[in-house]
């Protein structure tokens, strides 16, 4: 199993909260709860379920997906003598699921590679 480098990205920073960040307004959380259900209601389309799921099962979806990445959260916060929750961390929570760990690998690898291709595409242009 491969270590974490320093130089490795985080999985908790990305352009766009940056941007927000830096120019001083943020998404709504409503926003981006709409934005989850609308992920989620794909995942179902995507697994066999009808492409507009009921409400009640995006609800229940939501439900465990949300308690499900607060627990784990919690549970790396907890690990940290610092008490941030760091990638390092969750890593560590992960390891012994091969599937969970080599998908977070390949994610954030993917989205280096598309902040990459985004930076040199913007910097062509000008």
């Amino acid at each position: 199993m491969a270590k974490l480098g320093m130089d490795e990205p985080s999985l908790f920073e990305s352009e766009e909260e940056e941007e927000t960040e830096e120019s001083g307004a943020k998404k709504p959380a409503e926003d981006k709860t709409q934005q989850l259900r609308r992920e989620l209601k794909t995942m179902l389309f995507g697994f066999g379920d009808v492409k507009e799921p009921l409400d009640e099962t995006v609800d229940a979806l939501h439900d465990i997906v949300i308690d499900y990445i607060t627990s784990v959260c919690k549970k790396a916060v907890s690990l940290n003598a610092a008490k941030k929750l760091t990638l390092e961390d969750i890593h560590f929570l992960i390891r012994r699921d091969v599937r969970k760990y080599t998908r977070v690998r390949e994610l954030l690898s993917m989205s280096e590679l598309l902040k990459k291709a985004r930076k040199d595409f913007e910097s062509s242009e000008i």
